[in-house]
């Protein structure tokens, strides 16, 4: 074989390489946002699944890790079957029918994010189920709900009436709670200490749009690459997080939304006025110790735009990544953050 017959065919295998490459970076940008270089000095497991409504992404690195990633499944669906209100045997759905239930994992998350509609002044709110019900986002026949329809709604949304007493929840007549906000973030939450503890060199899940990363992913010890999806070009990313342990939730207009008479109506809710929240933001980014934390405060922070939501960020040392509208991006607090488009 010629040398130059050699040549083009080490071109032609770079080049084949490099388009995978790419494809590769464009599909983990389009499956929840997880983004990371791949090294082969430690064996990766990975298990794809549906769960909270959302596309489950669970990665292993270390031997013998196969059979632990259905136990993480596991811990994911149960938490799922506990604080889901779009399934009729959840407990959630017993408590918003009843107004009582018992369930230990919801009463926790909620006692955890009560804080962060303290501090929102209401923008976040669990109890918000009775406009979001009215909005349908997450069903086929979805409206403008009628004014007077989202009043209505808005007089049992209050988190201060809920009562917490151990596993123990009690709603006030007519509130509905919906951890939609929450949900996957709480679920990271949920499977991180069987992770840290399972045997794995290191371990990334990702929920939807929240993500747990812990560990190494290699013997280097290179920090984990999460990228931050580009709230306007579908399979793109906007930017890259770098960090070596924790939580990031990112919550956009652009995950659930539909269109009527020219204007974008989005799954974000403002749960003082009713509406689709108008801050300004395309998305926001929130990486934090706590998943359910990073979850809430992503969508506290979406609602109340970027300059208020700077003190509550620091009340909860958290980090964030905000891109408006106009797709300009800036962060806030400490958070390693390369844009890239």
């Amino acid at each position: 074989m010629s040398k130059k017959k050699t040549m083009d065919k080490g071109k032609k295998k770079k080049i084949i390489l490099t388009v995978l490459c790419s494809l590769l970076v464009v599909f983990a940008a389009a499956a929840g946002v997880l983004f990371h270089e791949y090294k082969k000095d430690y064996t990766c497991k990975e298990q794809n699944g549906f769960s909270m409504g959302s596309v489950v992404t669970v990665r292993l690195y270390g031997d013998d890790t196969f059979k632990k990633l259905s136990v993480v499944k596991g811990i994911i669906d149960n938490l799922d079957k506990e604080i889901s209100r779009n399934r009729e045997d959840s407990a959630v759905s017993k408590l918003n029918e009843n107004g009582t239930a018992e369930s230990a994992g919801a009463a926790a998350i909620f006692t955890e994010c009560r804080k962060v509609s303290e501090l929102s002044n209401g923008a976040f709110d669990l109890t918000v189920g009775p406009v979001s019900s009215l909005w349908n986002f997450d069903g086929d026949l979805r409206k403008v709900p009628e004014k007077s329809e989202l009043e209505k709604a808005l007089g049992v949304v209050d988190y201060e009436k809920v009562e917490v007493n151990g596993s123990t929840l009690r709603v006030a007549e007519g509130q509905q709670l919906d951890f939609g906000a929450v949900g996957k973030g709480a679920a990271c939450d949920a499977v991180s200490d069987y992770i840290k503890n399972c045997g794995a060199k290191g371990g990334v899940v990702s929920v939807g749009g929240s993500i747990f990363a812990w560990g190494k992913r290699n013997r280097a010890g290179d920090k984990w690459r999460i990228a931050v999806r580009h709230p306007r070009q579908e399979n793109a990313y906007i930017g890259v997080i770098q960090l070596s342990e924790g939580f990031v939730s990112t919550s956009g207009d652009y995950e659930k939304y539909f269109e009527k008479d020219s204007k974008r109506y989005h799954h974000i809710l403002d749960a003082n006025t009713g509406y689709p929240a108008e801050s300004g933001l395309a998305s926001v980014t929130v990486v934090c110790d706590s998943g359910a934390l990073s979850d809430a405060l992503s969508t506290a922070c979406f609602v109340l735009g970027e300059e208020k939501s700077k003190a509550l960020l620091s009340e909860f040392s958290a980090g964030a990544v905000f891109v408006d509208s106009e797709l300009n991006v800036t962060t806030y607090g400490e958070i390693d953050f390369e844009k890239t488009a």
